[in-house]
């Protein structure tokens, strides 16, 4: 059997201990396919998740599809409660229409 070694903090009774001691009270996760339409040129379009259990302020962590559009700076953040919002902005000098795909976020809470 292999041996795993591990430094610091790393789990409690209650939940997941992350490396500045935080623990993690619940793992929510969520997916949705989102059309954004063409975004303009240095401009951004908001489209939402429903996950629910997320709160503001919440960690997100954001899937990608498998190829995402060129030019496009994709965020995620919880935006209301039980809603984490994708924002596509176009970095680019031209407008950029992303495909429809899938998007997939997991929510973290310390």
């Amino acid at each position: 059997m292999a041996r795993t070694t591990f430094s610091g903090p790393v789990v409690s009774q209650n939940g997941f201990i992350v490396g500045s001691g935080a623990t993690i009270a619940k793992v929510l996760s969520g997916s949705a396919s989102l059309n954004f339409g063409s975004i303009a040129s240095a401009a951004q379009a908001d489209l939402t998740i429903a996950v629910t259990g997320a709160a503001a302020g919440d960690e997100v962590i954001m899937g990608l599809p498998a190829a995402p559009a060129a030019g496009i700076i994709f965020n995620a953040f919880v935006s209301a409660a039980d809603t984490v919002t994708i924002r596509a902005s176009n970095i680019t000098a031209a407008p950029v229409d992303p495909a429809a795909a899938t998007y997939n976020v997991i929510v973290l809470s310390a």
